[in-house]
């Protein structure tokens, strides 16, 4: 055999052997192919890959710094994209060009998320399907795939902690565990195809989208123009960014451990506000817990006490804003507020005393009236013993 065709028969066994290692991925991605919404729509795997042999040899897969690109040539053109949805968005490609990732992979950066990393490849699904990997229960996890995994973060001097953070949050367990859809997971933060982090200007919007009294009233309080002048993020210093935990009221005061101790103590500006403050909270927090407890012992006993739940209500209302108000740092309209809780939750405790009064009342007139009853039995009991016996 001649060295030429020697080297002939080598190349095609090496083509026979990579057809058949790649032979189960081809089947894999058409398995996947046939639920993507690509497909629903008559696409085929031409529409995307160009045959780099003769059929059913495996299709050339894009670069990755082509994939964005090879989407764009659909999902950029408003014609073609209206016979699918006349609504839908032409935007994604050059919002991704904005973005982190995209100026990376523009770059020629390959570790960086395009596409396919988020939307997979061959089995893409609508946004609004539960399955999808960007549909809002499941888009932490895919951004985790990338952003938890320290090896690949730190090169780009990443943290990988986020996911973890924000998974042990407030926001995480809305979304999760009480199927809140509207709690903010990573791209509602961080946005989607234009995903940048939020810088110490932006945060305190990005907060404010969902948050907006709160911003309102910090905005207008004496600690904007202070964070300003230190260059100190609004919304980050009391709350942090990704372990967002639910407030308490423990978290304003002087003593250690108080988010408010963290920048005061008693000899510096607003220590007397913050007392105030603190003080108005648990005289309220108080208030609210003693009118509860008569309420659910007069309830328990049988008492209507409609009235005093409603008064309740309002005083729990009024300690949700009294507890929003703290974010206007002033003592002013916080003891305004929380003084309205008071004398509501004040009201649902009188109505609860004066059911267990009555309660009283009522259980003495019954041991009264049992008395008096056993009292006639016994008489009437004696009287019969007393009358003559017919038979004598």
């Amino acid at each position: 055999m001649t060295r030429a065709a020697a080297l002939g028969v080598t190349i095609g066994v090496l083509l026979v052997a990579a057809t058949a290692d790649a032979q189960p991925a081809v089947e894999a991605a058409r398995t996947a192919f046939q639920d993507d919404v690509h497909a629903a729509e008559g696409l085929t795997c031409e529409s995307c890959h160009t045959a780099r042999v003769r059929r059913p040899a495996p299709y050339e897969a894009p670069r990755r710094t082509d994939i964005a690109p090879l989407c764009a040539r659909c999902h950029s053109d408003a014609a073609y994209m209206r016979q699918f949805s006349r609504q839908v968005r032409i935007d994604q490609f050059a919002q991704y060009l904005t973005s982190v990732h995209g100026r990376k992979m523009t770059a020629g950066e390959t570790q960086v998320a395009t596409c396919s990393d988020c939307h997979s490849a061959h089995g893409v699904r609508r946004v609004s399907d539960a399955r999808s990997p960007v549909a809002p229960p499941n888009a932490a996890r895919t951004c985790a795939r990338c952003h938890a995994d320290a090896a690949r973060m730190t090169p780009f001097g990443r943290d990988a902690a986020p996911y973890a953070d924000w998974s042990a949050s407030v926001h995480a367990a809305a979304l999760l565990k009480r199927g809140d859809a509207s709690a903010p997971t990573c791209n509602t933060c961080h946005g989607s195809h234009r995903a940048t982090p939020p810088g110490v200007s932006e945060v305190a919007g990005v907060c404010a989208q969902c948050h907006v009294r709160e911003a309102e009233l910090f905005r207008q309080g004496p600690k904007k123009a202070i964070f300003e002048a230190i260059g100190q993020s609004e919304c980050l210093a009391c709350h942090g960014n990704h372990r967002i935990e639910s407030p308490s009221d423990t978290w304003v005061g002087l003593k250690p451990g108080a988010v408010c101790a963290q920048c005061h103590d008693e000899t510096t500006g607003g220590a007397r506000t913050i007392l105030d403050v603190r003080d108005g909270l648990d005289h309220l927090a108080a208030a609210v817990s003693t009118a509860d407890a008569v309420l659910t012992r007069a309830e328990h006993a049988g008492m209507l006490v409609d009235g005093g739940r409603s008064a309740l209500r309002e005083a729990r209302e009024h300690q949700i804003h009294a507890r929003v108000l703290v974010h206007a740092f002033a003592a002013g309209p916080f003891a305004e507020m929380s003084d309205q809780g008071r004398a509501a939750a004040h009201r649902a405790q009188a109505e609860g005393d004066d059911a267990m009064s009555e309660l009283q009342f009522r259980r003495r007139g019954l041991a009264v009236a049992t008395l008096v009853i056993i009292g006639l039995l016994i008489t009437l009991g004696l009287k019969i013993r007393r009358l003559p016996d017919e038979g004598t």
